[in-house]
């Protein structure tokens, strides 16, 4: 009868922490927040006038001979020509960063934990059976 008493003492009591541990994880209500008054705000207004002072010039279209398209071709064909000549390139050339050392602890620590939990995994499959035995997993 004393160990029915204590099995059932154990269970009220883990009832009673679980029930503390879900009461603390429990989020407080808040009251809604009062409601704000949205301000319409003005449209913006351009500064320029609605009608243009006066209309832009078409520019005139662009002739390229075909000896012209026959020369650029032949120098961007050269070699060590470089073809953004004459052109900005969107972001400069970046300086080349130092090399870390520190890199090769974070990548082979990951990789000797990963062939140890390889290794100890089918390190098993290895050995005959006899050797091996079965795996007792109630040892508590």
């Amino acid at each position: 009868k004393s160990k029915h008493a204590e099995s059932s003492m154990k269970a009220l009591l883990l009832l009673i922490s679980t029930a503390c541990a879900a009461s603390a994880l429990q989020l407080q209500a808040r009251p809604p927040a009062p409601r704000t008054r949205l301000r319409v705000l003005a449209a913006p207004r351009l500064a320029e006038s609605a009608e243009p002072e006066s209309t832009p010039a078409t520019p005139e279209p662009l002739t390229i001979s075909d000896e012209q398209i026959a020369a650029a071709a032949r120098a961007a064909s050269e070699p060590g020509a470089d073809p953004f000549a004459g052109f900005e390139t969107a972001e400069p050339p970046r300086e080349e960063e130092p090399f870390d050392p520190r890199i090769i602890l974070y990548v082979s620590l990951p990789a000797l934990v990963l062939g140890a939990q390889l290794f100890f995994t089918f390190s098993r499959d290895m050995l005959a059976g006899d050797q091996v035995g079965p795996a007792v997993m109630d040892a508590m």
